[in-house]
C-alpha cells in the first residue's frame, strides 16, 4: 500500500496480533503449501475482519477536524 496513513499502520500492527493467535492454533512448523483450505479461509478472515473492526474502532476515537 502506498501511502498508509498512521491509523491503517496501527490497525495493520494489532491485526498481526490477531494472526499470530490463528497460526498458533494451525501450528508455525507448516509451510504455507501445507496449509488447508480452511487454514486460508481463516487467516484472510483475521485479517479482513481484524482489520476492519480496528479501523472502526480507531475511527470512533478520532476527532472530528471541524
Amino acid at each position: 500500500m502506498q501511502g498508509m496513513t498512521e491509523e491503517e499502520r496501527a490497525a495493520i500492527a494489532l491485526v498481526m496480533k490477531r494472526l499470530g493467535q490463528t497460526m498458533d492454533r494451525i501450528g508455525w512448523d507448516k509451510r504455507l503449501r501445507d496449509l488447508t483450505a480452511a487454514d486460508v479461509s481463516a487467516l484472510i478472515e483475521e485479517v479482513l475482519e481484524g482489520y476492519g473492526a480496528e479501523m472502526s474502532r480507531i475511527a470512533a476515537t478520532a476527532e472530528v477536524p471541524f
